[in-house]
């Protein structure tokens, strides 16, 4: 009994052992390792070893008894070992990427406290999701993209974090006492605007706006901004021709006549009465030689200087404003219309003394021989305008010319003697001509200077103002010599 048992006893043990020697050949024969990784693999006895992708793993020998794999890229391969013995051995290499836990740790170590960005992963990709609340979190994105080929990022720039670091910006330099600066948004670019008194402040507004942590572009200007002194005159010239030649004949009559008729009767003893009678009669015509020319001459010249800062409007009226009406089924109102010269300017200065100028001139005057009048009997009057706008650039001091406003209006009535006036040469003798001409032309100056309230010319306007003030003054407090 026994001796049976022995040969199925050692069956038995000789079958789990080459069952056991199987299962450890089967884990030995398959390699995982991820990219840049590398493993030593034990084998006594080698003679010879081949790789069969070389891109995908990289083997070296270690002697005579181990061999190194290193992970290349991402695939599958074949390793070879010859031994001594003449045996072969056969592994397959398995090269897979990092692992993809770790690389979320990395991204989320790199990407610190910052708000507003989710990592999050979709089969085998990484996706960077949400927004950047800042410029450096959206470039640090970008990094962590390039560095890892696995991720994708979905990451936007928030719609109002331009406008929220701007407003930041603004409280910090009012702060540190810079009112003349603001920070203001324009597409996706920070500007930062304005003007300080020195370059000390310069500095400061620099290190301020370092310390937000945004990328802003610097407009600043060393000084306050530049004052624009702009005088104008407006002239206007106009002649006005009313001439008369011919003879005017009484071809209308005119005359008035009155009869007075008074009875009077006397009731005395004797009978006595009487009828007065009295009439008159006058009578008049427009009859005139005339031979007349009449010539009319008139100037308007209005001089206003305005002073303002560069990049701002200044405006200018002389005139009035004209109620109109305006009428509707369910209400009534009324809107003035301005008149009279109106002038809008924009001068800009840079620190090379030219000044561009934007003008807009305006000569108007109210004209009832053009007006309309409504069923309610309104009379509401037209306008005659003359308007110019321009944009020009001169030198400090150069005048501009706004000239060729011209106007020409001309009428002729001619009155004529029936059948004689219409015969040549003797007709002249029965006619009457009325010849009326208006001319007027508007001619627009424009000298813009750079100033200050220590220029001369500045100066020289301020004494003439005092100077006409108290000669004014002087003239309407009492005097004997009244």
């Amino acid at each position: 009994m026994p001796i049976r048992l022995m040969p199925r006893a050692l069956a038995l043990a000789l079958v789990l052992t080459f069952a056991g020697s199987v299962r450890a050949q089967d884990d030995s024969s398959t390699i995982s390792l991820g990219v840049g990784t590398q493993k030593v693999i034990n084998v006594p006895g080698i003679a010879r070893i081949a790789i069969g992708d070389p891109s995908i793993a990289d083997v070296k020998p270690l002697g005579s008894a181990q061999v190194l794999v290193v992970g290349q890229a991402e695939g599958r391969t074949t390793l070879l070992i010859w031994k001594s013995n003449g045996s072969r051995l056969s592994y397959l290499i398995s090269v897979r990427k990092k692992d993809p836990n770790e690389v979320i740790e990395e991204i989320k170590r790199l990407l610190g406290d910052r708000e507003g960005i989710t990592v999050r992963m979709v089969g085998d990709r990484i996706y960077l999701d949400g927004y950047a609340y800042t410029t450096e979190d959206h470039e640090r994105v970008e990094q962590i993209v390039n560095l890892y080929s696995q991720v994708k990022s979905f990451v936007k720039v928030a719609p109002n974090a331009k406008k929220l670091v701007a407003n930041n910006l603004n409280a910090a330099l009012q702060r540190a006492g810079l009112k003349n600066v603001q920070a203001n948004v324009v597409g996706t670019t920070i500007f930062l605007e304005g003007s300080v008194e020195s370059q000390q402040d310069m500095q400061k507004a620099e290190l301020i706006t370092k310390a937000i942590g945004e990328k802003v572009e610097n407009l600043l200007v060393v000084g306050i901004k530049r004052m624009v002194l702009t005088e104008v005159q407006f002239v206007e010239i106009r002649r006005k021709g009313d001439d008369h030649l011919g003879v005017k004949y009484p071809l209308d009559l005119t005359g008035t006549g009155s009869v007075s008729l008074n009875y009077i009767t006397d009731l005395g003893t004797t009978a006595q009465s009487s009828i007065p009678f009295s009439g008159s009669l006058s009578g008049g015509s427009d009859f005139a030689f005339q031979l007349i020319f009449n010539d009319g001459y008139g100037r308007l010249l209005a001089q206003p200087k305005l002073v303002c800062a560069s990049g701002e409007k200044a405006e200018f009226l002389a005139g009035g404003e004209v109620p109109i009406p305006l009428l509707t089924n369910n209400m009534f109102s009324v809107e003035f219309k301005e008149f009279g010269v109106k002038l809008e300017i924009r001068p800009t200065a840079d620190r090379h003394g030219n000044i561009q100028t934007e003008i807009t001139a305006e000569a108007s005057e109210v004209d009832s021989s053009i007006g309309v009048t409504t069923g309610a009997s309104l009379n509401i009057p037209g306008f005659r305008t003359r308007r110019v706008k321009t944009n020009v650039t001169v030198r400090h001091g150069e005048t501009i010319v706004m000239s060729g406003i011209f106007e020409h209006d001309e009428q002729k009535n001619v009155a004529k003697f029936p059948l004689l006036g219409h015969i040549p040469i003797i007709g002249e003798l029965f006619k009457n001509r009325v010849l009326t001409g208006i001319k007027r032309e508007l001619v627009i100056f424009v000298t813009p200077r750079i100033v200050n309230p220590d220029t001369e010319r500045i100066r020289r306007l301020l004494d003439d103002i005092k100077q006409r003030y108290k000669q004014a003054r002087d003239e309407v407090t009492y005097s004997i010599f009244d």
